[in-house]
């Protein structure tokens, strides 16, 4: 059988010490030498040793297990912000545990208390309430927690996001320059998600002092189609806002099935196109975010902060980009 394979076969073997190997496993590399952790790093690798977690955490107190919960699994958003997530922890000792709130504030409670049983030592949260409150059990035990895409207000831990408000300012100048007379912004429930919150109020905010007017219909209300074509037929005018992908979507299943034209009779743009807004015709304008950095910023993010390396600022923006097609 194959002798295994232990910290002190990689200490001898790249030339340190058995305590340097402890403290790179760990991911403790103040005062180390990025050609010290290169040399252990290619040590590692070309030794082939795989750290056993289980005695790691013994050692270290730390279960070396991260939970991310998020509100939707099946959106495309989601598997974009998880993949970033899942590309900074695949370079450090630790697992993630990733589970599904599916937009159920008692399930998402459920998984945090879950988490909290197996010991993460961290968790990423896409929160379903707006309200620090809710969370309470997880401030009680100060656990290291870092908002993804959301947050609680009033500030209760750091938030990686997109730059909803600052975006939705700058599409409201092109609004006033295409000379739209009315905005509908059409969205899932606003109340307390801070990114549509965010994303709405901007866009107000951006068209302050101007005629156009803006209306919001929320399409959780079954009767939304039948509210949008009776608002459609008041104005001259339209431009279209949907605040996220799957609402897009939504929104130009009913354009066709009514046929609308874009941008003929109505022009159309949406906050995130789960990268296929430039795929069909005409391409429709969106506003394209990163939540694959997002994800990946949330983790480095997190890991910093428990394995204390400093305070971080409330609140970290993610740049997106306004993608203006023919739809707009």
């Amino acid at each position: 059988m194959d002798k295994k394979i232990t910290i002190n076969d990689i200490a001898a073997k790249a030339g340190v010490s058995k305590t340097t190997i402890s403290r790179y496993l760990n991911d403790k590399f103040d005062n180390m030498s990025k050609t010290t952790k290169v040399r252990i790093e290619e040590t590692i690798a070309e030794l082939d040793y795989r750290p056993n977690r289980q005695a790691q955490a013994l050692k270290a107190r730390n279960s070396f297990l991260i939970g991310v919960s998020v509100a939707d699994i099946s959106n495309m958003y989601t598997s974009r912000l998880l993949k970033g997530i899942g590309d900074y922890f695949q370079k450090t000792h630790y697992q993630v545990l990733i589970m599904d709130a599916d937009n159920n504030i008692d399930r998402e409670l459920s998984n945090l208390e879950k988490m909290m049983t197996e010991q993460v030592d961290g968790i990423i949260l896409q929160p379903l309430v707006h309200q620090p409150d809710h969370y309470q059990f997880l401030i009680n035990k100060k656990t290291p927690v870092v908002q993804v895409d959301r947050y609680t207000e009033p500030f209760t831990w750091p938030a990686v996001v997109s730059d909803n408000f600052q975006k939705s300012v700058d599409l409201a100048k092109i609004f006033k320059t295409k000379h739209y007379d009315t905005v509908i912004v059409l969205a899932n429930r606003i109340t307390g998600v801070s990114s549509r919150m965010n994303r709405y109020n901007g866009l107000k905010a951006g068209l302050t002092g101007s005629q156009i007017t803006v209306h919001l219909i929320e399409i959780d209300d079954s009767n939304w189609q039948s509210i949008l074509k009776t608002t459609l037929a008041t104005y001259q005018r339209t431009a279209l806002f949907a605040l996220n992908g799957q609402v897009l979507w939504s929104v130009v299943r009913f354009l066709k099935t009514q046929q609308i034209r874009v941008p003929e009779d109505i022009g159309l743009i949406g906050y995130d196109d789960d990268q296929f807004a430039d795929m069909i015709s005409p391409a429709i304008a969106s506003i394209s975010q990163n939540p694959q950095e997002i994800g990946r910023t949330a983790a480095e993010k997190l890991n910093l902060i428990i394995n204390e390396h400093g305070l971080l600022p409330k609140n970290i923006r993610i740049p997106s980009t306004i993608q203006l097609r023919d739809s707009l």
